[in-house]
């Protein structure tokens, strides 16, 4: 047996999670972004300050699968208490710090220590990563008379960055850049994260914050949204304004200027492993997305292909002439679907496929919402091996085996009917030429 590689016991520690099938699925989807940055992920300087230790380790995890990921850092409290410490204070407008040009150098200085905090917690963990010159985002003055020297990001320069990834470093960018003529300025780490993603135009971009996503009107974290079909009505609501409202604004901007697979997650550093690598994530997954529609008639011109590609199998000859299905939710572009009929009454999920090129993207999440949306009670069977299934579990109430199937259920049904359901459905035949998995 040859040596075992860094990755490999790298995708081994992962897998080692309950969820270590799906693992596997993102990492190659993941893998697409190889010959550049994958992710862009933009952490507090609040979060370096009370968790770095598990930054470092994820990022040095990150680089073992051979990802490449970009770090935007901020050092706000670190600031606070250095300025404080100089008898300098602090004064805000419109929510940024006022800079007069002495404090530049202390920013300046705070911010190297952030990011070499940062890189010797990568190190610890066997990872590498280094500071980004202060050069590498270009910077111009935001109102100098009102807030000093203060600035906005209008450009990157990448040369810098592609050199660091190269070397098989995680490049590391503080809130300080310059402009053209090498004045330094402070400037929001959200907004560099967001001019960064612009420039590297990366699979992922990843904002670590201490709620651990967008939290709704209740305080819950809000799992997914799908900017085609959910942005008009959030903006609507009225808890929905002020900061929420611009960050909803902001990212849906940078998304409509990336490719249509990039996408936010919004987590906190304990589970920025598990938001990226699991179908059920832990945090604010915000895409793109597309369009969803519900059709009372199954289109098997679209929607034969996609379960045959979703589950690597043929479907039988004639199967949407056996097959009658009272719903379908599909998105506009037949990336998606799930396939609803109706047993004994209550709502029965006959499939439920996502093709290859859209995992990772939050479209599962999208169209299972809609489902139980529409469906407050269901009822499915799946392989025992269905790699699928850590994500079906979480979101059933219950479920019994019957020979290679699991069947399962959410919401209320009698429990005789369930077990007459699960004997009628785990009797049934695959729908797979072959009897394929499904």
């Amino acid at each position: 047996m040859g040596d075992i590689t860094f990755r490999d016991r790298a995708t081994m520690l992962l897998s080692n999670l309950e969820e270590g099938r799906e693992v596997r699925t993102y990492l190659k989807a993941f893998s697409r972004a190889e010959g550049g940055c994958f992710a862009v992920i933009k952490v507090g300087g609040a979060l370096v300050q009370d968790n770095c230790a598990a930054l470092g380790r994820h990022l040095a995890l990150l680089q073992a699968l051979e990802l490449k990921p970009i770090v935007v850092y901020g050092a706000g409290p670190q600031l606070d208490t250095r300025l404080t410490d100089l008898g300098v204070g602090t004064e805000r407008r419109d929510g940024l710090r006022v800079t007069p040009p002495e404090a530049v150098s202390v920013v300046a200085q705070e911010a190297a220590a952030t990011g070499m905090a940062i890189a010797n917690a990568v190190s610890a963990a066997g990872g590498h990563a280094m500071l980004a010159p202060t050069s590498t985002v270009k910077a111009q003055a935001l109102d100098a008379e009102k807030y000093g020297r203060v600035g906005e990001a209008v450009g990157v320069h990448p040369a810098g960055l592609d050199q660091l990834l190269d070397n098989d470093a995680v490049p590391l960018i503080g809130c300080v850049a310059q402009d053209d003529a090498g004045l330094l300025y402070n400037v929001n780490a959200d907004a560099i994260a967001r001019e960064v993603a612009r420039a590297v135009r990366p699979l992922k971009i990843v904002f670590l914050t201490s709620t651990g996503g967008m939290l709704n009107e209740e305080g819950e974290i809000i799992d997914s949204i799908n900017l085609a079909s959910d942005f008009d009505r959030l903006m609507g609501e009225d808890w929905v304004h002020s900061g929420m409202a611009l960050k909803l604004e902001q990212i849906k901007k940078l998304l409509d200027c990336l490719p249509h697979a990039s996408s936010v997650s919004m987590t906190d550093t304990d589970h920025m492993m598990k938001e990226l690598f699991t179908h059920g994530g832990a945090g604010t997954l915000i895409r793109r997305g597309e369009g969803i529609h519900v059709s009372e008639t199954a289109d098997a011109e679209r929607l034969e292909p996609l379960i045959n590609e979703a589950f690597g199998a043929t479907l039988k000859p004639g199967y949407f002439d056996t097959v009658k299905p009272d719903y379908v939710i599909h998105t506009a572009r037949y990336r998606a679907a799930a396939v609803i009929t109706k047993e004994d009454g209550i709502p029965c999920l006959d499939k439920f496929a996502v093709s290859g090129d859209a995992r990772g993207e939050g479209l599962a999440k999208v169209v299972w919402r809609t489902l139980k949306d529409k469906s407050p009670t269901l009822v499915w069977r799946s392989r025992q091996t269905n790699p699928f299934n850590s994500f079906y579990m979480r979101e059933a109430d219950g479920f019994l085996r019957r020979g290679p199937w699991l069947f399962l259920w959410y919401g209320k049904i009698d429990e005789a009917k369930l077990f007459s359901l699960a004997d009628e459905l785990g009797s049934r035949p695959p729908a797979f030429l072959g009897d394929e998995l499904e």
